[in-house]
């Protein structure tokens, strides 16, 4: 009843706001200014954005363009302090927009509504620019500061301080970037265009602000106390004074940001005494009706390291649990409308810190169950189901939104090709602003995207599961070493050191039992490199089992089938392969082990295709010309290794692509086996082995693809892994750019594959399951592009695969294979290759990945 009664008052509140602010405005006397003033004198977050909706619908009435992009500005500010990303990009962009129409300026009213707020026509552009840094999207950041740099060049003159806004702007975006020696180079930029600007009546605070809080922070980072308390004093002293701000929310917001910065500085210099003073008056100025502003965070963070630092267990658990909760509702709240890259970029700006919740849990297992949960809601959070959001928009018959589909599908495939193809960059960098505003334009659209947070997940895959059966977890954690405090500005005071949890349950389990594999660095480097030379020097591998599983395996008695989410180096070994020294027995014959990418997936209902057809390719014809000349015969053939070498990109389609005869002989032999049980089976081998036929399948039982794989590297991670993994087709070296497909099918492409409801799909080829590991999200590459596309069952590889075996370990497995369970099918296929193979390089080299 209370709460009710707290709702209505609420909602009567805002009705009052509404109606105060029609009355001023239906008087016809609310000028600009007093519109302006009126604003900062509002204390109520809620009021302050009432007020601000009802003068930018009041002077669009009136025709009035400088104070509506003014206050539309000021609304996305609000929205944005109170987390509200989807409201603050909404009006931003409106703002932006307005001023493109307003290009080219007339006259020389420049103001938004006077010269006394300071804000010029240009300011939104910038504006924007730093909400995209906000939110990790820096390669929107960097074009809208570069065209406000355009813009204000050619407007102001040369001496004009209104020339230093987009400079300072790209000195923060190489902040966020991490090159510290550019962002320097912009800031020293700017602080010579102040000492030289000619502009009068001008408060240059509001400038040197922007800056000084970078510079702070570039110094605390780099343990650089002096200096870094000598930036937050002058960022006080800018900060204060009337005028600066556009409301004393802001004000007040403002304030609080600064007290915290200086209560890092204390913890970094473990005086815990002034670190608590600063964090009670920043908490005392944080507007407490903001809960999801970055400045909220950054206290709850700040809080949780003083008390873990003073050996307040209790209190560091609370405030931990609280950032946490405060994250989950602040991502559930904003992915809705991001386009897949701004969705990573924006987990990327968060990831730190939930690394360091997961750091403190180490020494705390009370804290199992919500770094369970805390898993299950985060790890995968980027696996987007673009094919379920594709399904429902082309079933609505919305015919807007299926032409913004087969636009976005078309760009995609064009972007990827166009990264093999030797052309400029600025076609590239098109293609991608294309891409994401046409993904954003479709969520927002389709209203079928909810992001949402299951707070009690763990309980619901213990109940998912049955006797004998358990679920694992595996992390990769970051430690922190309380005895390096001065460390705690630079990436939250985590080490390089790395540990690995197990989080197991079990249907009998209270709580998650959690089993820490503590020498991480060990298993990246020594073990992994012990375990794959193992492997293809085809020799007993006696260390690898008690290495990277027998602590898991002593809490596992009794259980006969896992579901296992790998992280890290997990991803990179077939645990399947590792022998015990006590029982000289594979893994593979101790225990039933399913690959998941999550172990939420448990939770999930796969949809099942109706149809009873495969869909087989293999020996692609990579070259046309030479199609004529490839054996027929596939009786006798010599086999070899399907196999890439490791190119640049735009060197890649200029490589000699061996030919694969013994993968025409391995889809024969799938037909035959196939058609006996009664399914529709298509071929494309040859010539018909094209990248545009994958692409025209729709939701096959089965796809079956048997070509070359690759993974290019990239140390400088320049490129997207996901286009640079992927699959060799037919007439990869006929290619004439600019015309149809590449014979490259990239994992960005095949995330658009029509495989909702697929049952198995299969990649018959070298490295498949290989790609960018990144700790917490999972393998960016095919496997991810399959799962995405709606597959049931994947099966790849994890090193260069040997042709003959491959084949007929295929073969056997389609033999056995049967709607019901694939991982028995898999498993039993491998065990009879290895009567035939007994090496673990032959039939280890393929796992199964899916519920």
């Amino acid at each position: 009843m209370r709460t009710l009664k707290m709702i209505s008052l609420s909602f009567f509140m805002l009705i009052v706001c509404q109606l105060a602010a029609l009355s001023q405005i239906n008087k016809g006397n609310l000028s600009p200014g007093r519109a302006y003033n009126k604003i900062y004198r509002e204390k109520d977050p809620a009021s302050l954005k009432c007020a601000l909706e009802e003068y930018i619908i009041h002077f669009q009435n009136r025709n009035l363009h400088e104070p509506v992009i003014l206050f539309k500005m000021l609304l996305a500010e609000q929205h944005e302090k109170s987390g509200n990303f989807t409201g603050a990009e909404k009006y931003l962009t409106d703002a932006y927009e307005e001023v493109k129409r307003q290009m080219p300026l007339k006259g020389t009213q420049f103001y938004l509504i006077s010269g006394k707020t300071q804000k010029t026509i240009f300011d939104p552009i910038d504006r924007l620019g730093y909400f995209y840094l906000t939110t990790g999207n820096l390669r929107k950041a960097d074009q809208l500061f570069r065209e406000s740099q355009t813009m204000r060049n050619a407007f102001f003159p040369t001496k004009s301080v209104h020339r230093i806004h987009p400079v300072i702007g790209l000195g923060s975006l190489y902040f966020k970037k991490g090159n510290f020696d550019a962002t320097y180079r912009y800031f020293n930029q700017a602080q010579t265009m102040l000492n030289q600007a000619t502009t009068t009546g001008y408060n240059f605070d509001n400038l040197n602000r922007l800056f000084l809080n970078d510079l702070a922070e570039i110094c605390l980072i780099l343990g650089k106390d002096r200096e870094a308390l000598k930036y937050i004093n002058q960022l006080a002293i800018a900060s204060s004074g009337s005028g600066k701000y556009n409301s004393r929310i802001a004000s007040n917001l403002e304030v609080a940001r600064i007290f915290e910065m200086k209560a890092r500085y204390f913890l970094a210099k473990k005086d815990f005494g002034r670190t608590r003073e600063y964090l009670n008056k920043a908490n005392h100025y944080n507007p407490t009706s903001l809960a999801g502003s970055g400045v909220k965070f950054r206290l709850v963070k700040t809080e949780a390291m003083l008390n873990w630092c003073q050996g307040n267990t209790n209190e560091a658990t609370s405030a931990f649990k609280n950032l946490v909760t405060l994250y989950r509702r602040h991502i559930a709240g904003n992915f809705v409308s991001m386009s897949e890259y701004e969705k990573e970029q924006f987990y990327n700006t968060l990831k730190n810190d939930f690394d360091l919740f997961n750091a403190f849990v180490l020494e705390n297992p009370s804290l199992y169950e919500e770094l369970y949960d805390n898993v299950l809601n985060t790890k995968g959070l980027l696996l987007n189901e673009t094919n379920r959001l594709k399904n429902r928009i082309v079933e609505s018959g919305d015919q807007n939104l299926i032409d913004k589909l087969r636009q976005w599908e078309t760009s995609k495939a064009l972007l990827s090709a166009r990264y093999f193809d030797k052309n400029s960059p600025s076609e590239i960098e098109t293609l991608e602003r294309k891409i994401e505003t046409l993904e954003k334009e479709i969520n927002a659209g389709s209203g079928l995207f909810q992001s949402k947070e299951n707070p009690s997940a763990w309980q619901a895959v213990k109940a998912s599961l049955k006797a004998g059966e358990a679920a694992i977890e595996i992390l990769r954690i970051n430690t922190f070493d309380k005895t390096k405090i001065e460390n705690i500005n630079r990436r939250n005071g985590l080490t390089d050191s790395a540990v690995y949890i197990a989080l197991i349950v079990t249907p009998g389990s209270p709580r998650p039992e959690g089993l820490i594999l503590k020498d991480g660095n060990r298993m990246e480097n020594r073990a992994l490199a012990f375990y794959r030379n193992s492997i293809f020097a085809r020799v007993d591998d006696k260390l690898s089992y008690d290495q990277f599983w027998k602590p898991i395996h002593n809490s596992l008695q009794g259980i006969q089938r896992i579901y296992l989410s790998p992280d890290g180096v997990f991803n990179q070994i077939n645990l399947n392969t590792l022998k015990n020294p006590l029982t000289n027995k594979y893994l593979l014959d101790e225990v039933d082990l399913v690959y998941m990418t999550n172990t939420g997936d448990l939770l999930r209902t796969r949809k099942s295709t109706s149809e009873k057809h495969a869909v087989l390719v293999g020996r692609p014809a990579f070259d046309f010309n030479t199609s004529d000349k490839m054996n027929p015969d596939i009786k006798s053939i010599e086999y070899g290794v399907r196999n890439v070498l490791n190119e640049e990109l735009l060197n890649f389609r200029e490589q000699q692509f061996s030919d694969l005869p013994g993968t025409e002989k391995e889809v024969s032999a799938i037909r035959s086996v196939l058609v006996d049980k009664h399914l529709d089976v298509t071929n494309y081998t040859g010539v018909d082995a094209r990248e545009e036929n994958v692409k025209s399948v729709r939701y096959p039982l089965i796809l079956h693809i048997a070509t070359h794989g690759f993974f290019v590297g990239d140390t400088a991670n320049a490129v997207n892994p996901m286009i640079r993994s992927g699959l060799v087709l037919a007439g990869v070296q006929n290619k004439t750019e600019g015309v149809g497909e590449d014979g490259i099918l990239t994992a960005y492409e095949a995330t658009t594959l029509n495989l909702e409801g697929t049952n198995l799909v299969v990649l018959s080829a070298c490295e498949t399951g290989i790609g960018e590991v990144r700790n917490g999200q999972g393998v960016y590459g095919l496997q991810r592009a399959i799962i995405v596309a709606g597959a049931n069952n994947l099966v790849m590889s994890l090193w260069k695969v040997d042709d003959e075996a491959t084949s007929k370990l295929m073969t056997d497995f389609y033999r056995r294979w049967s709607e019901g369970d694939n991982h028995k099918a898999f498993s039993d296929a491998q065990k009879a290759l290895r009567e035939k193979y007994p090496e673990p390089f032959y039939w280890g080299a393929f796992v199964i990945l899916g519920k």
